[in-house]
């Protein structure tokens, strides 16, 4: 497979693959969501953005073996979760860094690449402060119930994607089999589907293989619960995974729609192949946000409360 097709299975689209009106309106977009980070910035956030940008930097060269290439960490859902709205300037530049120096991305792009890593950056900051405030967070049901969440919604996305590819190679008579031996809804016959996309509907949507799915989410929630982690785990877990499929997508979406070649296959290809990188993410971050917890807790709250300015006497 080409080098030039190989690089667009990251995240981070190349120079010479979108059309120049994506191009223009990721800069736009990008440069909107970077004056809502930068608003009333503080200058004791500035090195918690500093260390944040480069942990982000350094994690693009951590590579996962996904054949026929490689893909690496994200980490924009811990760079959400600890600088909140500030991830908007910190992940931009961290993009810049590795389309300077180790070639990732491209410069023209680099507009829409922030876009795709800073939208889902801020979901994580909602979504995690959403759930710390809820008042059952450190029962044990409430926390099977974000690992039951978070690994059935992971392999709903992977039956998906694997059925998406499918549909489009010569394992289209093996779905055939598969959706036959289904059992048919409302006592009718089945229409085959036609599309790729029907078919992945079909199947992952069927009612037999959302209960199937349950199965590993269960029993994953079961060995949460006898390994006793700390609670901000299950809550990492979930946000980890739900940011990484939300790049994913959204990279897919941009490649589908943008892109200067038809990329719809190779799209689903890029999604499918962040699957890993979605479970390894989540337990990465999981543990992460459990360790800042105990010993620093006020990293996950986001921006510093203006009592806690440096007060350093001005001298006379």
């Amino acid at each position: 497979m080409p080098a030039s097709v190989l690089a667009l299975f990251a995240v981070h689209i190349s120079d010479g693959v979108l059309e120049w009106p994506w191009l223009l309106g990721g800069f736009a977009v990008a440069g909107l969501l970077a004056g809502f980070g930068a608003w009333r910035i503080r200058d004791e956030e500035i090195p918690q953005v500093a260390v944040m940008t480069a942990a982000f930097f350094v994690a693009s060269l951590v590579h996962v073996r996904v054949p026929p290439t490689s893909v690496h960490l994200l980490f924009n859902g811990l760079v959400g979760i600890v600088l909140s709205r500030r991830a908007a300037l910190a992940i931009p530049v961290g993009l810049f860094l590795q389309a300077a120096l180790i070639g990732h991305g491209g410069f023209t792009t680099l507009g829409v690449n922030s876009c795709v890593m800073v939208v889902p950056a801020l979901l994580a900051w909602q979504l995690f402060t959403g759930l710390q405030r809820v008042p059952w967070v450190k029962t044990s049901f409430f926390r099977g119930g974000l690992i039951t969440t978070s690994i059935w919604l992971w392999t709903l996305c992977l039956i998906y994607g694997l059925v998406l590819l499918a549909a489009q190679t010569k394992l289209s008579a093996l779905l055939v089999r598969i959706l036959q031996t289904l059992p048919a809804l409302n006592h009718q016959e089945t229409s085959m589907p036609v599309s790729p996309m029907q078919w992945a509907d079909a199947i992952t949507f069927h009612p037999l293989v959302l209960a199937l799915a349950c199965v590993p989410a269960v029993c994953a929630a079961l060995l949460e619960r006898r390994l006793n982690h700390a609670p901000e785990f299950a809550i990492g877990l979930l946000v980890g995974q739900v940011v990484v499929l939300v790049t994913a997508f959204l990279n897919c979406l941009v490649l589908a729609w943008g892109g200067q070649e038809n990329w719809e296959t190779l799209a689903q290809l890029v999604f499918v192949a962040h699957l890993p990188i979605a479970v390894v993410e989540g337990i990465v971050l999981g543990f992460t946000v459990g360790f800042l917890a105990r010993v620093k807790p006020e990293m996950l709250c986001g921006m510093l409360p203006e009592k806690e300015r440096c007060t350093i006497d001005t001298l006379p």
